[in-house]
């Protein structure tokens, strides 16, 4: 069963190389400034063009958002669902039309036809990720989560014990020993390594609790300590690992069943991780096929996000 497993990262520059051809009115929002100095170059068009390849209300939706990147992550993640449709789906990008539900995810209502294949996406600091199901017949049932976490979240001068003290509930006495006890490189001050290491065991573990409850479309209530990882391969690279293994503690919870789940993580850079969960049934009561094969995933820059997108036919100005 074929997985697509995108990444993109949200400081690349929108050139007007990229999008003249789909834009027919692209304003500056600097381009009234008495200071020239704070003028954008002209080859590079503001992200806010891009709302008109959403639907109105999602659009609306974005422009509530305060926090430039914020608005960011978010675009470029609808915008990545829309190209995952068109791209592995045989969808015409305007067609495509989602409800914002309780879910963990946008739920497609249009095309019908397709409204149960899976996928899931997340973002955080410089990345946004999209993980889907491309097979087309949709008979392999399979539920997919995803998340990403930049390591940089903790406060200055705060020691790891601190950080960590509000989650201490969500982890496994064994998971918590391996946050702890993570090795510190030589050539590193002690004290700054240590801390270094231990939050990106942290995070590492988080992204993996996260991606399995994304997978369930569970609300936040769910008890985390009932799930507990065991990590084979200890550090992380760029270079998915796919040894990781679930176990489940009793009481466990009915919405979980401890078969069927695969799980990838890999560093997108020096600063971000990222996990996929993926549980897949059992055919005929044999074993479950196996999705995540350990290819690197495919990282999306501007044209590749945006070659099959068009306006939505009926679209106020942004």
């Amino acid at each position: 069963m074929p997985l697509a497993r995108w990444a993109f990262n949200i400081r690349q520059p929108l050139l007007l190389e990229n999008v003249e051809p789909l834009v027919t009115l692209l304003t500056d929002d600097d381009s009234h400034s008495d200071d020239s100095s704070s003028r954008r170059p002209l080859n590079i068009v503001p992200v806010s063009n891009l709302l008109n390849f959403l639907p109105k209300s999602e659009a609306d939706s974005l422009l509530q958002l305060r926090l430039e990147d914020d608005m960011r992550r978010a675009l470029v993640g609808r915008l990545m669902i829309h190209a995952f449709f068109t791209a592995h789906h045989n969808c015409q990008w305007e067609n495509l039309v989602f409800d914002n539900t309780e879910s963990t995810k946008p739920v497609l209502v249009s095309p019908e036809h397709l409204k149960s294949v899976s996928y899931n996406i997340s973002h955080h600091g410089d990345w946004v990720i999209l993980v889907g199901n491309t097979d087309q017949s949709c008979d392999s049932p399979v539920r997919l989560g995803v998340d990403v976490m930049d390591f940089q979240e903790q406060v200055s001068g705060e020691s790891f014990e601190s950080f960590s003290a509000c989650f201490q509930h969500q982890f496994t006495p064994n998971e918590i020993t391996f946050m702890v006890k993570a090795s510190s490189p030589e050539s590193s001050p002690p004290d700054c390594a240590s801390v270094d290491a231990q939050l990106k065991r942290f995070y590492r573990l988080w992204c993996l609790k996260e991606s399995i409850v994304k997978a369930l479309d569970i609300n936040s209530d769910f008890d985390l300590k009932s799930i507990e990882f065991t990590i084979q391969d200890e550090e992380e690279t760029e270079k998915p690992i796919l040894s990781t293994v679930i176990g489940v503690h009793e009481p466990k919870p009915e919405v979980l069943s401890e078969e069927g789940w695969s799980f990838e993580e890999a560093l997108l850079d020096s600063d971000h991780c990222y996990a996929i969960a993926a549980q897949t049934e059992k055919e005929d009561g044999g074993s479950s096929t196996a999705i995540l094969d350990g290819s690197e995933i495919r990282r999306f820059d501007w044209k590749e996000l945006l070659k099959d997108a068009v306006p939505y036919p009926v679209h106020s100005s942004a």
